[in-house]
């Protein structure tokens, strides 16, 4: 989670947060500032993570086709450039809300904004003179990802990582609670795919995908903006970071994923295998043939293009896709590359073409009208406009950038930022034969976690990933209780993951790294020597902060009466293992009167040093090391193994009289906590 917080040193602090069912609407003209009217201490005062950087996240084009709109993520900005013009030029951003994470283009012009640390969408609109913004409820909780609109722009249909699944909004009628749907683990993809009675599909269709729970949900949309029961589940092996559907016409014609290797990973040769990156490929069925509007063969069956193997230039962690309706081109954004691939039918040009250089860590994609593609380069602050080479196909492309926020890294941390999300990182790495390119988002997507399980050395064991966030004071680190030092952590993910370590031991880890990097109007190459690989990946690792738990608004500081509850039956029965201090090494407990108000800013570690036998597989020498229960919200599946599904499922097996307290038997014999007790403890965990 490498872009939510107060640049390298990011603490959390929390204002007033907006009221749930506010309509605040506010208009910026179209002069020489860009400043909000009269609201901006409410939107900067949600949490202070800007450092100067506006790590640039999602893109969405204008349906006038004259303007992009830009989501600056850690600026609470949103980005605006006319680019009707052959040269692209920034206009006023327009202040918008804590931490905008998703875009929607609206059919009649303007945009719609999912924000992740505030519960309200912003639907802006365009007017003769300027903007006008107005906030529109979408539940009380925030943390929301993704964002879609019905193809009348009515109906949002929001990604609630919160409460998993798709929260339905209406932005034109009266003010109402949102519809929900469950739909899986993390929703963080949405695609609205418009019917098309000819092709079989009477009723649009929402695409949802689950990065934990590694699932493609698809869902009809009903006429009243309601989501049908969902008629196909496609379940992958690794999370799909984006995708797109691909019209007839095409040999890719269907559902394309960008994703990872669709199999079981693997260290029984010591690298890593099967963490390339690729496009998995799942056609349309027949038309009239099944229910289901996907032909899918099944996981280790689909089609899959490899493009971590592009022997001069491979194209690693696809974090975004985008298709152009007219030309039927695909662009394909590689993030540990910093380049985007450009590539029409049939689909062996997605290994046959040269790729493009853009910015640093291209995190989303977009074609305009007159064909160029614009990248979103979250960590150099800049938009990529390329003009691909009209009918020669060795012509290079043309490549505008555009700065939109602070592009230098100078620092070691942010350097170590850039590091955490590059295949730089292991330059020397290939991904011929089973061997895999990747990065450590590859694993650790913002920081976090992928759930999936990930194999030790020889496969001796295999054990969830575990989070990158709010790792100070958590010492010792991993599952087995080693490393315990930031230095020796960084030094052991260089060794882990560097290739070579039969063929030459004592030095396949010790390589210098190069690291391109803006410097005012121009790129740059920056060497770093073994050493200052490791310090700026260690600097970088301590500065990761825990994501706000959506349960708790912005701006509490003391617990509700369930929460507080659910406290007394933690500090009796948890809080040995999952000790309530500053730091593991702390010699005195935090004063009661601010227990509370520390745990909700996530000042409490929630682990200890020592090694548990607690009845999930042993991986450390006499059990394993506790996590920490800070954001727990977000942490399923639980325990080591990933056998509790959800946190009630964990709850449930939490017997702390029994020898092993977290054991399946323990589910199975009466609960050691009654019903209430089990729903507040939850609500506590939750809050964290």
């Amino acid at each position: 989670m490498g872009e939510r917080g107060r640049a390298v040193g990011w603490r959390w602090a929390w204002g007033l947060g907006w009221a749930a069912a506010v309509a605040v609407c506010a208009t910026f003209w179209g002069g020489a500032a860009a400043a909000d009217v009269g609201n901006r201490g409410r939107l900067r005062g949600q949490q202070v993570y800007a450092d100067g950087h506006a790590r640039p996240r999602a893109l969405a084009v204008d349906a006038r086709g004259d303007r992009l709109y830009v989501a600056l993520s850690t600026a609470d900005r949103l980005g605006i450039v006319d680019v009707a013009g052959p040269v692209p030029r920034r206009l006023p951003d327009l202040e918008i809300c804590a931490f905008p994470d998703a875009l929607a283009a609206r059919p009649g012009g303007g945009v719609v904004v999912s924000c992740r640390f505030d519960p309200a969408l912003r639907v802006v609109s365009r007017g003769a003179a300027g903007f006008e913004v107005r906030a529109v409820d979408a539940g009380p909780e925030h943390g929301d990802r993704a964002v879609a609109l019905d193809g009348a722009g009515r109906f949002a249909y929001v990604g609630s990582a919160a409460r998993g699944g798709v929260k339905i909004v209406d932005l034109a009628g009266p003010p109402t609670q949102p519809r929900f749907v469950a739909t899986g683990v993390f929703p963080d993809v949405l695609r609205l795919v418009a019917a098309e009675p000819g092709a079989g599909r009477s009723r649009p269709l929402l695409i949802v995908g689950n990065a934990v729970s590694h699932t493609i949900v698809v869902h009809p949309v009903e006429a009243d903006g309601g989501l049908a029961l969902a008629v196909q589940t496609i379940q992958t092996a690794a999370p799909v970071r984006d995708l797109v559907v691909v019209g007839a016409g095409s040999d890719l014609s269907g559902l394309l994923l960008a994703t990872y290797e669709d199999r079981v990973l693997s260290r029984e040769r010591l690298s890593v295998e099967g963490l390339d990156s690729v496009l998995l490929h799942v056609p349309f069925a027949p038309s009239g043939a099944a229910a289901a509007p996907f032909a899918d063969p099944g996981p280790g069956r689909r089609a899959s293009i490899n493009l971590s193997e592009r022997a001069s230039d491979p194209v690693v962690a696809l974090d975004a896709l985008a298709v152009d309706a007219g030309s039927g081109r695909i662009a394909v954004a590689g993030a540990g590359t910093d380049n985007v691939l450009i590539a029409a039918s049939p689909s062996a040009s997605l290994t046959a073409r040269r790729s493009v250089q853009v910015g640093t860590n291209p995190s989303a994609v977009a074609f305009l009208p007159d064909g160029r593609v614009v990248t979103a380069d979250r960590l150099s602050d800049t938009v990529s406009f390329v003009t691909p080479p009209s009918s020669d196909a060795a012509a290079p492309a043309r490549v505008e950038t555009v700065a939109v926020g602070r592009p230098e890294r100078p620092t070691p941390a942010e350097r170590g930022e850039v590091l955490f999300y590059s295949r730089a990182l292991v330059p020397r790495n290939v991904a011929t034969g089973p061997l895999s390119i990747y990065t450590c988002a590859a694993c650790h997507a913002d920081g976090h976690i992928d759930g999936r399980r990930h194999p030790s050395k020889r496969n001796r064991f295999y054990t969830m990933t575990k989070t990158c966030r709010g790792l100070v004071g958590t010492e010792p680190f991993l599952s087995i209780g080693d490393p315990d030092t930031f230095a020796a952590f960084a030094d052991n993910i260089v060794s882990t993951h560097a290739q070579g370590a039969l063929d030459a031991p004592d030095t396949y880890d010790q390589y210098p790294v190069e690291v391109r990097l803006r410097a005012g109007d121009t790129w740059t190459t920056v060497t770093l020597s073994p050493p200052e690989l490791r310090g700026a990946l260690a600097a970088y690792m301590t500065r990761i902060p825990v994501e706000p738990s959506p349960f708790a608004p912005p701006g509490r500081r003391a617990l509700s009466a369930p929460e507080r509850r659910g406290l007394a039956v933690f500090r009796a029965d948890c809080a040995g293992c999952h000790q309530l201090r500053t730091s593991i090494g702390a010699a005195r407990a935090v004063e009661a009167k601010t227990l509370e108000s520390r745990l909700l800013a996530a000042d409490l570690v929630l682990t200890s040093a020592r090694r548990y036998d607690v009845g999930t597989p042993v991986i450390g020498e006499g059990g394993n090391n506790p996590p920490s229960l800070r954001g727990a919200w977000a942490a399923a599946p639980y325990f080591s193994d990933g056998s509790a599904a959800t946190l009630e499922e964990a709850i449930r097996r939490t017997d702390p009289s029994a020898d092993r307290v977290h054991a399946p038997a323990n589910a199975t014999r009466p609960s050691a906590l009654t019903a209430a007790q089990r729903a507040d403890l939850a609500a506590f965990l939750r809050a964290l």
